[in-house]
């Protein structure tokens, strides 16, 4: 008995012995790796808590640029001037104008978009027009006093505590000013259903986690507040563009990850429970310390197997969600405009039935060379000479489209080894056919692209002899929210991407004087590239 206990007694303590010699430099490793990897899926968690954030702010622009783009459309009716323009109006001229507005601009309005609820017109005449009867001036007055009359949009999103017409829908509002003389006219608020705006998050995985969207005094324009801390100290912690921040222990730890938009000044949040951020570490730890268990019997080997199949397979899928996120967002941004590609293809249908080969080919060859090259990454510099050539193929669908282009004059000699961020030239050129030439081309006009160094710069200026602006601009910094001064959301961005692949410092610049034109210029650090990978500077003929 004796002999058979002191086995048992030699087996205990040999059991002990290599639990420890095994245990602790598996506790240690396993230490070290929970460390490690949970620093490392906080900070995937954290990314992707920012793409997130960064898509809810995209959609939201996107959604309230329809809108604003349809209220741009009633404002440039020459009729609607005209009524505002008056003075004094009699009870025929008053009536007159009420039957326009409730025969032609109600009809086109609602026409082009089925949620439209509602538009009321206010003028500095003293005119006053809604279409829906139940709003009443003295209400549209009131709101009017929170419009800015700077030209940019202001948006009324309903709120939970808002009661009566406006408690029920999101109401644009924009001061008017005559597009030929600037002269304030009054103001124009068109009413949508906020059912539209509902599907902004509906694609949105925001399971276990809230969204609150707040506008710029801090109030709740989506999403709901817990009571006290949040509710009466958040937007005072939101001192940057885009960050994010821990709440305080009273409050439950909440991380917070914000980022406000630079068009309608509104802050997306999503605010994620301490319960979420850490379960995973935690769920990770437990995993750790029944592996550390059963490499005591299994050996270090198994310990490891279940240290790798665990943390890099979770780190692995929480990579591939935030890249293909991020592949979303980037693949939003690369659409090509649809009109330009209907009107090619109507081009190329034309061109077909009148069997003229040679046209469809050349227009066919030059579609796919731009597709080709619009799809690949648009914040990866490329050549000079692929930039140019991107141009080049743009202008071959133009001819066709057009009949007969302006001189195109290229000047790259100086920077033919520099490299350019993709897709900035064309949207520029775009934009001269759309505005600096829209009232059709004369044999004198011209675009003139030159690109050179200044200091440790490269400049790219484009250049034309179309109409010019509106009045005279000096060398500024090119504005954001250029759809409100009808410079087009391609040019914002150009702007946009420059930015973010260089820095504040750099963007567009714009100068032009009235009737002699304008010059766009893209201002980005100098990069020069081998020159056998710029691809050349292509041959252009008018």
């Amino acid at each position: 008995m004796t002999k058979v206990l002191k086995g048992k007694k030699d087996f205990i303590y040999f059991v002990i012995g290599l639990s420890i010699i095994i245990i602790f430099p598996v506790m240690l490793i396993s230490i070290v790796g929970i460390h490690r990897n949970s620093r490392q899926m906080q900070e995937r968690n954290l990314e992707y808590w920012r793409v997130i954030v960064q898509d809810i702010i995209y959609d939201m622009d996107k959604a309230i640029k329809e809108y604003d783009n349809l209220s741009m459309t009633a404002l440039l009716q020459e009729e609607l001037l005209s009524i505002l323009y008056r003075q004094d109006f009699d009870q025929v001229e008053y009536t007159e104008a009420v039957s326009w507005l409730e025969q032609q601009l109600t009809v086109e309005l609602f026409l082009n978009h089925s949620l439209v609820s509602s538009f009321r017109v206010l003028g500095n005449n003293g005119f006053y027009y809604t279409s829906d009867r139940s709003i009443q001036r003295d209400e549209t007055i009131v709101l009017t006093k929170s419009v800015e009359k700077s030209g940019k949009i202001s948006v009324f999103m309903p709120s939970a505590d808002q009661n009566g017409a406006e408690g029920s829908f999101v109401t644009i509002g924009r001061y008017i000013y005559s597009y030929k003389d600037l002269s304030p006219l009054g103001y124009f608020l068109m009413s949508i259903k906020p059912t539209e705006l509902d599907r902004i998050w509906a694609n949105k995985d925001l399971d276990s986690i809230r969204v609150l969207v707040l506008d710029e005094n801090g109030d709740v324009v989506y999403g709901s507040r817990e009571e006290g801390w949040e509710k009466e100290k958040l937007y005072g912690f939101m001192t940057q563009e885009a960050d994010s921040f821990l709440g305080p222990r009273e409050a439950g730890e909440w991380m917070y990850v914000y980022e406000k938009s630079d068009y309608t000044g509104w802050t997306a949040v999503v605010a994620v429970p301490r319960e979420v951020y850490h379960t995973s570490v935690w769920s990770l730890n437990r995993t750790f310390l029944v592996a550390g268990t059963i490499a005591v019997l299994l050996a270090s080997a198994l310990a490891y197997f279940l240290i790798r199949s665990v943390y890099v397979t979770q780190l692995e899928n929480q990579k591939n969600e935030t890249q293909r996120s991020r592949a979303e967002m980037k693949a939003l941004q690369t659409q090509i405009n649809p009109h330009f590609l209907y009107n090619t293809l109507g081009a190329v249908n034309m061109y077909s039935v009148m069997e003229d080969t040679e046209a469809v080919q050349e227009i066919t060859d030059a579609l796919s060379k731009m597709f080709r090259y619009a799809v690949q990454n648009p914040m990866v510099p490329v050549g000079i000479g692929e930039e140019v050539g991107h141009v080049v193929n743009y202008l071959k669908i133009q001819k066709y489209r057009q009949g007969e282009l302006p001189k195109l004059e290229i000047f790259t000699e100086e920077a033919e080894n520099a490299s350019v961020l993709r897709l900035c030239l064309q949207p520029i050129v775009e934009n001269i056919f759309k505005h600096a030439f829209a009232e059709g081309i004369r044999p004198e006009h011209y675009i003139r692209i030159r690109a050179f160094r200044e200091g440790e710069r490269l400049l790219v200026d484009v250049t034309d002899n179309g109409r010019g602006p509106s009045m005279d601009v000096d060398d500024m910094e090119y504005v954001t929210d250029g759809e409100q001064n009808g410079r087009g959301i391609g040019l914002s961005n150009v702007h946009r991407r420059l930015k973010l692949a260089f820095g504040e410092a750099y963007g567009l610049r714009i100068s032009g004087r009235v009737g002699k034109g304008m010059t766009i210029r893209i201002c980005q650090p100098w990069q020069v590239i081998e020159k056998n990978e710029t691809g050349g500077i292509p041959k252009w003929k008018n």
